[in-house]
């Protein structure tokens, strides 16, 4: 960090780590961080160097507790960051250092410098890979898997794998470390936990629904069919298939004419943003499963109690 500063700054840093601070800290303060005291161009200034992953809401408060009692300046010094985290620092006016990256320091006059920094496209809806990549992740308990990794395990380019990395880091889903200098996909132990954090930002994954007057006898099934698969729920009269939208056309499934309000239903196809075939049977996966119901599925008793006995037989609670 001393020598991205001195870079960064083109003059000599001075950097101790300040010991007798932790004695006027609460203990949790010595496992958590590192503390300096910092010379800059005749300046004294501190910071604040996690040891681990802190969110925004310690940083915010640990960082204050310092000023406080030091009556200097504070900033954090991190290895690396969100960019959610990052754009929040800023927003708040609150100095940081990205070891290698960018650096913040508004109370000495230097307002922003990027180096390394990529410049992360907006996201306002998750992609349809992305949200394959995230799901097929915590499945199959991704730890360590890299950009290259991915693509390989989905069939992609490294390319596609890296922009789906880039829409997680912009969303601030909790999955991403470091591994070296290499961006990794680490899924936490606690799938359902982190399944309640992301919920919110993943998408229905139905594109389009046909509802067609003969039954096409396709092979994936998805939606109501596909729940009574993996539970006891008893199905409709008519089946629901899945389609992806490159199998679209070739399916056949535009050119059937669809059943009218008063007219008996054959079947309904689904097209989809994306199939995973949970169990290699041509059968949506749980999780994209409890995504597809629709509002009115939603309210069904039935229905919930179904998603909630299928996700914790088949995913939570499988190693």
């Amino acid at each position: 960090m001393k020598k991205f500063l001195e870079e960064s700054l083109r003059q000599n840093v001075i950097m101790m780590e300040n010991k007798e601070l932790y004695k006027k800290l609460p203990l949790v303060y010595r496992g958590r961080y590192d503390i300096f005291k910092v010379e800059t161009n005749g300046v004294l200034w501190m910071a604040l160097h996690p040891k681990d992953d802190v969110g925004l809401v310690l940083l915010r408060r640990d960082r204050a507790s310092v000023e406080k009692i030091t009556g200097l300046n504070c900033a954090i010094f991190l290895d690396r960051t969100t960019f959610y985290i990052k754009e929040k620092l800023m927003e708040e006016g609150i100095p940081f250092v990205i070891d290698g990256k960018q650096v913040f320091l508004p109370f000495i006059g230097y307002l922003l410098s990027k180096a390394n920094e990529r410049e992360l496209a907006p996201v306002h809806l998750i992609s349809f890979l992305t949200q394959k990549m995230l799901l097929t992740a915590i499945y199959e308990r991704w730890n360590g898997v890299k950009v290259s990794d991915v693509a390989k395990r989905l069939g992609v380019s490294t390319k596609s794998a890296s922009r789906c990395f880039d829409e997680l880091e912009y969303l601030n889903v909790g999955v991403l470390g470091m591994k070296s200098k290499s961006r990794v996909i680490e899924i936490p132990d606690d799938r359902k936990e982190l399944w309640l954090q992301i919920e919110h930002i993943l998408r229905d994954p139905v594109i389009r629904r046909f509802i067609l007057r003969e039954d096409m006898k396709l092979e994936k099934k998805a939606g109501i069919s596909a729940l009574c698969e993996y539970s006891l729920l008893s199905d409709n009269v008519y089946p629901t298939y899945a389609v992806t939208k490159k199998e679209l056309k070739a399916s056949g499934v535009k050119m059937e004419r669809q059943a009218g309000k008063l007219e008996e239903i054959g079947c309904v196809v689904l097209e989809l943003g994306y199939f995973i075939d949970f169990w290699g049977k041509g059968l949506q996966d749980p999780l994209s499963v409890a995504l597809s119901q629709t509002g009115e599925e939603q309210e069904e008793e039935r229905v919930d109690l179904s998603i909630n006995k299928m996700l914790e037989e088949y995913v939570w609670s499988k190693d």
